[in-house]
C-alpha cells in the first residue's frame, strides 16, 4: 500500500489534503444532499446542511426516522442509511480546474514517455500541477489542494481521468488523461468497462467492504481485503486493480473524511468504514 502513497497526486493528497466543504448555496433536494454526503449522518452533517442552507430541522427528522430503523447502520457517532432509504452513488463534485486547461495539459506527461515501464497513456504530474497552479492563479496550498481533490474527484466520476493498472503490483505512474489524442491506447477499452463497472457497483462496493475489514481506525476504505469483496460484489476481477483506489479518491475529493488539515491526512469516515469499537 505505500507505494500508493508515495507517488506524485497521491503524496499531495495525503500531505496538503483539506476537507472540502460544500458550496455557498445548495439547490438541489434531501435526497440530493444526503447522496452528497454518501446517505451518513455524523458529526459533520448539521454544518454542511446549514452551509447547504437545510433547515436543522430536517436533518433532525431524518436522524431520528433513521435511528428507528432497523436496517440503519449505526457506527460511532455515524448513521449510515440503509440502501432502502439511501443509495450510495457517486457524488457529483465540482471543481475549477478542468482536463483541458492549460496548467493540467503542461503538467500532463506525453503518450509515450512511461511506455519504457508498459504504461502507455498520458499521465499527470500531481506535485509539478499542485505548484502551477499556485503561480497561474495565485491559489494558497490550501485552495489549490481543495481544487485539485475535487479535479481528481469529478473527472474519475466523469471517465475523464483513471487510475489503472491490472496488476495490484504495479502502481500506475499517476492518473491518466483518457480523452482525446491521450485516448488511443490499447488498455482503453479495459479502462471503460473498469469505468462503467465502478459507476454501477460504488455503492455496494463501499458497502460491502465497510461491512468487513474497512474500519475507521486503521486505512479504511479500499480494506486489504477489498480485492475479495469486489470480486465478490462484480461476479469476477476487474480490469482495474486499483479500482478502491480510485473510488477512495472521489470520495476524498467530497469531502468523506474526517480530521483532514494542511498536515493530516485524515481518516475515512462512514460511510467508507465503520468503527471497531
Amino acid at each position: 500500500m505505500s507505494r500508493f502513497w508515495v507517488r506524485g497526486a497521491l503524496y499531495l493528497a495525503c500531505v496538503f489534503s483539506a476537507s472540502v466543504p460544500l458550496g455557498d448555496a445548495y439547490s438541489g433536494s434531501i435526497d440530493e444532499f444526503l447522496v452528497d454526503q454518501g446517505c451518513a449522518v455524523g458529526p459533520t452533517t448539521m454544518l454542511s446542511a446549514t452551509t447547504a442552507k437545510i433547515d436543522p430541522k430536517i436533518i433532525e427528522k431524518l436522524k431520528a426516522e433513521a435511528n428507528a430503523d432497523d436496517k440503519t447502520l449505526k457506527t460511532g457517532d455515524w448513521i449510515v442509511l440503509s440502501q432502502d432509504r439511501c443509495r450510495i452513488q457517486p457524488p457529483m463534485v465540482i471543481s475549477e480546474i478542468a482536463v483541458g486547461d492549460l496548467e493540467v495539459v503542461q503538467n500532463t506527461s506525453t503518450i509515450t514517455e512511461h511506455e519504457e515501464d508498459r504504461f502507455k497513456g498520458c499521465y499527470l504530474n500531481g506535485s509539478s500541477l499542485f505548484e502551477a497552479l499556485q503561480t497561474s492563479r495565485g491559489w494558497l496550498p490550501k485552495k489549490a489542494n481543495q481544487e485539485y481533490l475535487r479535479f481528481l474527484s469529478a473527472g474519475l466520476v466523469s471517465g475523464d481521468l483513471s487510475f489503472f493498472s491490472p496488476d495490484p503490483l504495479r502502481t500506475p505512474p499517476g492518473f491518466m488523461v483518457t480523452r482525446g489524442d491521450c485516448a488511443d491506447v490499447p488498455q482503453m477499452l479495459d479502462v471503460k468497462k473498469s469505468h462503467e463497472l465502478l459507476l454501477q457497483n460504488f455503492g455496494a462496493l463501499i458497502r460491502a467492504d465497510a461491512a468487513g475489514e474497512a474500519t475507521c481506525e486503521s486505512l479504511g476504505f479500499p480494506s486489504w481485503k477489498f480485492s475479495e469483496v469486489s470480486e465478490r460484489i462484480l461476479g469476477g476481477k476487474a480490469p482495474n486493480a486499483w479500482i478502491g483506489y480510485e473510488i477512495r479518491f472521489i470520495a476524498m475529493g467530497a469531502g468523506w473524511a474526517e480530521g483532514l488539515s494542511s498536515t493530516q491526512k485524515g481518516r475515512p469516515r462512514p460511510p467508507l468504514c465503520r468503527y471497531a469499537n
